[in-house]
């Protein structure tokens, strides 16, 4: 059988002209988004200006439709709510006057069918206008542009602590035997802090500026500076996130997505389950939170859409919970999870070096690594718990399914283009071609298949995103150039006679100086500076060097606010704040910091079984 023949619900759509027409795949879509509803009599579907949220497709029942000076029209067509495709609010009020069984369709779904039906928003104007009968339509006024935002209190706290703090910083460096750039730069270092911590600008923008500044004091050349945009990290960033737009505007995602809503079991937990354990099998072979964070983006928008899951509602807020802690839980778990890792390793004496770079390191941080995943779990049950959501209509997304087909060239461009990458990837240690060359290759050949136009490289692509990373990458570079990672191990070294070669108070310096130190400083060279501080201590100490370098990765993932993870600032980059509760998720994220520190102790006496302490 067709999908028409076994879908009332698809059959009533494509009856409908406004809707003809429509592709295989955009209807697939729109078939998702479609809500069957009833209302009593007399119940309104909607008043004049009120904001046009949905259209409507009238199964059973009547409905009165009034202009705003009172005339009573009738539908000449079993729909209403065409404002809903291109206008802000309603035009008319629309009240049902029998008992009615309605089609609900949303504006976001229509606001997808624009882009795939040209000509859709004028035929619903079309419609709209020949139903008023010539009748003055007085539309909503429009949204005035903001002329620039107001400037508020945070905002003149926040640019005079910039003007103060920064030369006080630079005085005490100076005091503390700091060399005179390696305090200059310490005091962009903090002005750069301050501009995060305020929201004085966009997240993007402080690293630019850090770099800049440099630049023009002249605290290290410009190759220095400069090297994160000719290194092989921007190719691979820029391959990824291409590889990730291809995977979403192709349609794969959203196939791949179907596919596992129709052969999961029908529970919440399953769904959540399946984007994490997609982030930790993605661990191993793409050394990059961001990476990771990339290629799972793409799922998590689909899935909401395809269990229909309310903006802000616990349920989209698991989802991310999953979806981020997939992309981050594991990676100080393995050697080759975090690029900061393996250069970490290199600090290692060598015969300790050969013993952690293969499977043993996994096997030191099993404990910490079943202890967050078990913690993420009931967390995400407690805070989160479960909506009581219609069950999935299985029949609905097999039709779907039905209505995609085989799939479509940019889809096959698309999978291929990440088998490719995930198969390079996990393959390295044979062919020894570098995980960059590997993402400009799945590059090229994006944009030489079409798979990637100009419009979709230059709209689709995260570009501030990029830059953040990059300027980030720069300031790392900096530092290392003015030797202000040993600067500060002299500084802070001094401090840590406390321990006393007990490893639970080490653990509680170990936290505290990665803390500190990622206040300033972003993920990579928070951990690195912190383990070029620890290590001395700990071998001072009696403990483990390498217990030294996983505490600071596993600690170096803590954030508070959002300037100190370029994870979740890729979160809100791509406009994914609304769809979730920005506050249930930052709850969850506290738990997930105490769950850090638990599991650290909770490996101790693993530790010493293994005969590490």
């Amino acid at each position: 059988m067709t999908p028409e023949e076994t879908s009332p619900l698809l059959q009533r759509l494509k009856a409908d002209p406004l809707f003809s027409g429509i592709s295989n795949s955009a209807m697939a879509r729109l078939l998702g988004a479609v809500e069957e509803v009833c209302l009593p009599n007399g119940e309104y579907l909607y008043r004049h200006q009120d904001k046009a949220a949905y259209l409507y497709l009238i199964e059973t029942g009547e409905v009165q439709l009034t202009t705003p000076s009172g005339r009573e029209i009738t539908l000449a067509e079993p729909r209403c709510g065409e404002e809903a495709v291109v206008m802000e609010g309603y035009v008319c009020t629309a009240q049902a006057q029998t008992e009615l069984r309605l089609l609900r369709i949303p504006r976001a779904a229509l606001a997808d069918l624009t882009k795939a039906k040209p000509g859709f928003g004028s035929e619903a104007v079309q419609a709209l206008l020949s139903r008023v009968g010539g009748e003055p339509i007085h539309l909503p006024a429009p949204v005035k542009a903001a002329k620039g935002s107001s400037v508020g209190l945070s905002d003149i706290i926040g640019w005079c602590t910039l003007l103060v703090l920064p030369p006080l910083l630079y005085l005490l460096c100076r005091s503390h035997g700091f060399t005179t750039q390696g305090a200059i730069f310490s005091a962009i270092l903090a002005a750069t802090v301050l501009m995060w911590v305020f929201t004085l600008v966009d997240e993007f923008i402080p690293p630019l500026v850090a770099l800049i500044a440099t630049l023009f004091i002249g605290l290290a050349p410009a190759p220095v500076a400069l090297a994160g945009f000719s290194s092989p990290g921007m190719m691979t960033l820029i391959g990824v996130f291409a590889l990730s737009a291809s995977i979403g505007s192709s349609g794969l995602s959203y196939r791949l997505m179907l596919k596992m809503l129709y052969l999961l079991p029908d529970r919440p937990v399953w769904q959540q389950s399946t984007l994490l354990a997609g982030g930790y099998l993605l661990s191993p072979i793409t050394p990059s939170g961001n990476s990771r964070l990339s290629l799972l983006l793409p799922l998590y928008r689909d899935m909401l859409d395809g269990l229909r899951l309310p903006k802000g509602g616990a349920g989209a807020t698991a989802l991310m919970a999953a979806t981020f802690s997939g992309a981050m839980l594991f990676s100080p778990m393995l050697a080759t999870s975090k690029s900061s890792n393996i250069t970490a390793v290199n600090f290692l004496p060598l015969q300790i070096q050969e013993q952690f770079l293969g499977i043993y390191w996994l096997v030191g941080s099993c404990v910490a690594a079943v202890g967050l995943t078990l913690i993420h779990l009931i967390a995400v049950r407690m805070l989160f718990p479960s909506e009581n959501p219609q069950p999935l209509p299985k029949d609905r997304i097999r039709v779907q399914l039905a209505l995609l087909g085989s799939m479509t060239s940019a889809e096959r461009i698309a999978l291929t283009g990440f088998i490719f990458f995930l198969a390079a990837s996990a393959s390295v240690s044979y062919h020894h071609i570098p995980p960059a060359w590997i993402a400009g290759c799945v590059l090229i050949g994006l944009l030489i298949s079409g798979a990637l136009g100009k419009k979709a490289f230059r709209d689709q692509l995260d570009w501030p995103m990029v830059f953040f990373l990059l300027g980030m990458d720069g300031i790392t570079r900096i530092m290392d150039h003015l030797g202000l990672d040993v600067m500060l191990a002299k500084t802070m070294t001094a401090w840590f006679g406390f321990v006393g070669g007990k490893i639970e108070l080490f653990i509680l310096a170990a936290l505290a100086t990665t803390l500190v130190i990622r206040l300033a400083l972003p993920i990579t060279s928070g951990m690195l500076v912190s383990a070029i501080i620890l290590l001395p201590v700990a071998e001072a100490q009696g403990i483990h060097q390498w217990i030294a370098i996983f505490m600071t990765a596993m600690f170096s993932d803590i954030w508070f606010k959002p300037y100190q993870s370029s994870q979740y600032t890729q979160v809100l980059s791509q406009g994914l704040a609304s769809r979730y509760d920005q506050g249930g998720f930052i709850r969850y994220n506290q738990v997930m910091i105490l769950a850090r520190v638990v599991v650290a102790y909770l490996s101790i006496p693993y530790w010493k079984w293994l005969g590490l302490l």
